[in-house]
């Protein structure tokens, strides 16, 4: 048996990482804005955390360490998905009444569309069960940031985070 060429070896390694990002859901993908240090990290909604069109609930993971919650719903495949994200307020658990339209407005901090982007392409996001894209935009998201939990400017995401893993 002959040893691999690097060549060979580093394809097969690409083959290995490509095959690894396909097998990951979206609703275990986890993203980076890939420059400050802020991770949005997807996971299996709870029964209670799927209110209305809610399709996928995260947390974003500020570079200081606090985490925002959030969730992407949909309007029946006619409009784009919407993100939201909250600081403020605790993810309500499955014992508590569920939050009020004043107090949702009270701790939400963006709600903007989000999308998928793939081969150049912007696209919806996929279903919690299916392939993660390998990037997604949410629209608005540094700006949103900057006036609402962060400490000025400098310190806001660009609104593109990309695939780094899966969990």
């Amino acid at each position: 048996m002959r040893p691999l060429s690097a060549l060979a070896l580093v394809s097969a390694l690409t083959v290995t990482a490509a095959t690894a990002e396909e097998a990951c859901t979206m609703e275990h993908a986890v993203y980076s804005d890939g420059e400050l240090g802020y991770a949005l990290t997807f996971r299996p909604g709870k029964s209670w955390e799927m209110p209305g069109m809610t399709s996928l609930v995260y947390e974003l993971t500020l570079p200081d360490g606090r985490q925002l919650w959030g969730g992407v719903a949909s309007n029946m495949g006619t409009s784009r998905e919407v993100g939201s994200l909250h600081a403020g307020c605790a993810r309500p658990g499955p014992d508590d009444a569920d939050l009020t339209d004043a107090q949702i407005a009270e701790c939400r901090v963006w709600h903007n569309n989000v999308y998928a982007l793939a081969d150049g392409r912007i696209t919806g996001l996929p279903f919690a069960d299916e392939v993660a894209p390998p990037s997604l935009v949410l629209a608005d998201i540094g700006r949103a940031l900057r006036y609402s939990v962060l400490n000025g400017p400098g310190e806001e995401p660009w609104d593109q985070f990309d695939l780094v893993g899966c969990k």
